[in-house]
C-alpha cells in the first residue's frame, strides 16, 4: 500500500513532497525498496524537496541532509545531519538522539 501511495504522490513530479512515516510497519526489504525509490526521485531533479516525517533516527540518518526535531509542536532544533546527530545544540535534541528521552 505504501508503494502505491508513493507512486500516486510522485506521478505528477511535485516540487515538494511530504512523506509521513512512509515506511512504517514494513519489512526491511520493502523499507529498502521505498527508501531507494525516494532517493532516486530526489536525484532525478535537484530542485525537488522531500520532507520526511519519521521517528526512526536510523532512517533519518540514511535519508536526510537536514534534520529538525519537533517537541510538543515546537521546533527545537534544525541542523545539517552531521551536526544534528553528532553535536546537537539543544539538550532535548541530545537527549532524543542518545535515546534517553521518549517521544
Amino acid at each position: 500500500m505504501q508503494r502505491l501511495c508513493f507512486a500516486r504522490a510522485t506521478i505528477h513530479a511535485p516540487s515538494i513532497l511530504l512523506l509521513d512515516e512512509f515506511a512504517a510497519n514494513l519489512d526491511p526489504a520493502n523499507v529498502a525498496l521505498l527508501e531507494n525509490r525516494v532517493q532516486q526521485y530526489i536525484r532525478e531533479d535537484s530542485e525537488r524537496t522531500v520532507v520526511i516525517v519519521t521517528h526512526n533516527m536510523f532512517q533519518a540518518r540514511r535519508m536526510c541532509t537536514r534534520v529538525t526535531l519537533l517537541w510538543d509542536g515546537e521546533i527545537v532544533e534544525t541542523a545539517d545531519k552531521k551536526k544534528f546527530f553528532e553535536d546537537p545544540h539543544d539538550p532535548r535534541t541530545a537527549s532524543f538522539v542518545s535515546g534517553e528521552s521518549i517521544y
